[in-house]
Formats: C-alpha cells, sequence, structure tokens
C-alpha cells in the first residue's frame, strides 16, 4: 500500500510541475483522435510531408508558434520534455503532431518525438553515408574518365585531320615533276644540324634556285627506337630546322617551302634491326618540285 501511495504521489507531482511549466505533453495525456502520427518523408520550407498508417500521406506545415519537444523521460513518457529547434524535423523522424485547432487540422501547434526515434534516425544516416561516399567517389573517378575519353577522341580527331591534310599536299604534287632530291641525317635524339649537312643544304638551295617556280617539300623522319610519339616529336624537330637553315641561312624564300611533314618513323630506308640502318633513317629528305605548266 506504501509503495502504490509513493507511485500516484509521484505522477501528481509530474502533473503539478508540468502544469506549472504550461505545457501537458501529448503523451503524458490521453491521446486525442485528431492527433497525427508518422514517418517525416520529406520537407520544403515549412512544409512537411508524413507517412502515416496504412501508407497516408499527410501534408502538415510548421510555423513560428509550433513548438516542439523530445521526449527524454522514463520509459518515453515525456514527463521531462526538451523543448527543440523546428530544425530538427527531418526526413525519417517519426512524430506526433498536435493540430492548432479543427478548422486546421493540418497547422502544427506542436511537434513530439521519441529520443529513441532520433537516435535511430542518426544511425541509419551513419550507415548510408558510406555508401553515399562510395557512389561519390565512383561518379567522379567516372567523370574523370569521360574528360580522359574526351581529351582522346580530340587527339585522335586531330591525327585524322592531319592525316587527311597530308594526303591533300600529297595529291596535290601530282601536278609537279621532281627535279631534285637530297637527304640529311642526324645524329640520335638530335634535331641539329651538322656541318657538312649544312654545306650540302646550301648547295641544294643554289640548284633550286635554277628552277622557275620552284618548290621544296621537306619531310623529317626517326627510327623505330622509343615510343611512337617522342619518334613523331623527334622528326617534327628534324624538319623545321631543316626549314629554317634553307629559309635564314640559303635565302630560299618562304613561299617556296611547303610545310614540313613529320613522318615519325614511318617509310624506313633501312631495317631498324642494325645500327647502320637506324641510322640511315634518322634523316630528313628534301625535294625540289617543278609545277609542270611552268616547267613547260
Amino acid at each position: 500500500m506504501k509503495m502504490q501511495r509513493w507511485i500516484a504521489n509521484a505522477v501528481t507531482l509530474a502533473a503539478v510541475v508540468a502544469g506549472v511549466m504550461g505545457f501537458v505533453p501529448a503523451q503524458a495525456q490521453d491521446r486525442k483522435t485528431d492527433n497525427i502520427e508518422g514517418v517525416i518523408t520529406s520537407r520544403s520550407g515549412d512544409n512537411l510531408v508524413l507517412r502515416g498508417k496504412g501508407g497516408a500521406v499527410i501534408n502538415i506545415s510548421i510555423n513560428a508558434s509550433t513548438k516542439v519537444y523530445e521526449f527524454v523521460g522514463p520509459l518515453g513518457l515525456g514527463i521531462l520534455p526538451s523543448s527543440m529547434s523546428t530544425d530538427i524535423l527531418v526526413p525519417g523522424l517519426r512524430i506526433t503532431m498536435e493540430p492548432v485547432s479543427a478548422a486546421q487540422k493540418n497547422v502544427a501547434k506542436t511537434i513530439e518525438f521519441k529520443t529513441s526515434d532520433l537516435e535511430t534516425l542518426y544511425a541509419i544516416q551513419a550507415a548510408l553515408a558510406v555508401p553515399q561516399a562510395q557512389i561519390q567517389a565512383l561518379q567522379q573517378e567516372l567523370a574523370a574518365q569521360k574528360q580522359h575519353n574526351s581529351i582522346q577522341d580530340q587527339a585522335i580527331a586531330a591525327g585524322k585531320a592531319a592525316d587527311v591534310a597530308i594526303t591533300k599536299r600529297i595529291s596535290d604534287l601530282a601536278d609537279y615533276d621532281q627535279k631534285a632530291e637530297m637527304m640529311v641525317l642526324f645524329d640520335v635524339n638530335s634535331a641539329s644540324l651538322s656541318d657538312k649537312a649544312k654545306a650540302e643544304l646550301k648547295a641544294f638551295a643554289e640548284q633550286a634556285k635554277k628552277y622557275r617556280g620552284y618548290l621544296i617539300q621537306v619531310a623529317g623522319y626517326a627510327d623505330a627506337q622509343g615510343n611512337v610519339r617522342a619518334n613523331q616529336a623527334l622528326s617534327d624537330r628534324r624538319a623545321e630546322s631543316t626549314v629554317h637553315y634553307l629559309q635564314q641561312e640559303c635565302g630560299v624564300a618562304l613561299s617556296r617551302v611547303l610545310a614540313p611533314v613529320a613522318m615519325g618513323a614511318s617509310s624506313p630506308v633501312a631495317p631498324n634491326e642494325t645500327a647502320q640502318g637506324r641510322a640511315e633513317n634518322r634523316r630528313v629528305t628534301v625535294k625540289v618540285a617543278v609545277n609542270r605548266g611552268i616547267g613547260e
């Protein structure tokens, strides 16, 4: 009998304290039939969407007067409610909403939730955080791969355009007769002209100037040692250095020299398996052509 009286006194005291505080939480009272319970599925500003019993979709709204309480009392009875900001109302949280009135049944007067439900929500968010991070990492990797592929596609397109341009330039020479040709050799990984090559180029340029309406075509090559890209760049430098010498030191007019062609390791004139063969393939060919109409 003493124990029953102690429990009754404790409940009465709690009710008095809550009344003094001006708040008697809904879960400490008899449930009102117009209270709305459910899980927040989405939120947009002050508008919340709940999934209620039986899967019902319920729209509610909050305002500056809406009070939010977290139930932290023993056994979830809400004897000691803790006032919270409306920011705590996020998707995934189970709540109980008390309407302002029967006329405004979708406007919240008070919103209550249990600490245990909030802890469950945090646990779910933590469990989803790792997969979400993995998804973001994969998305970044995919974006990087797409960018890499785009760069490769651009390089391939540029290579095809260069091939077309070279083919056109070669076909345009069909109306020309070749009058002279010489070959300049280079050291390994070098695009510098030797003294011997410079002397030969000067003599070749003087011979070319004797032809009316002449054009000079320069093509650079490399041996098969090294990678394709490096050989392509090296053959380009060799052709460029030859053209510059013809124009700057041999007095050949700019309009008389076609744009130099870089051929890489293509069209070897000797086997690349021997040192002698590779030496012959490290070359630039210089050709003089004259238009048939002019030459006739």
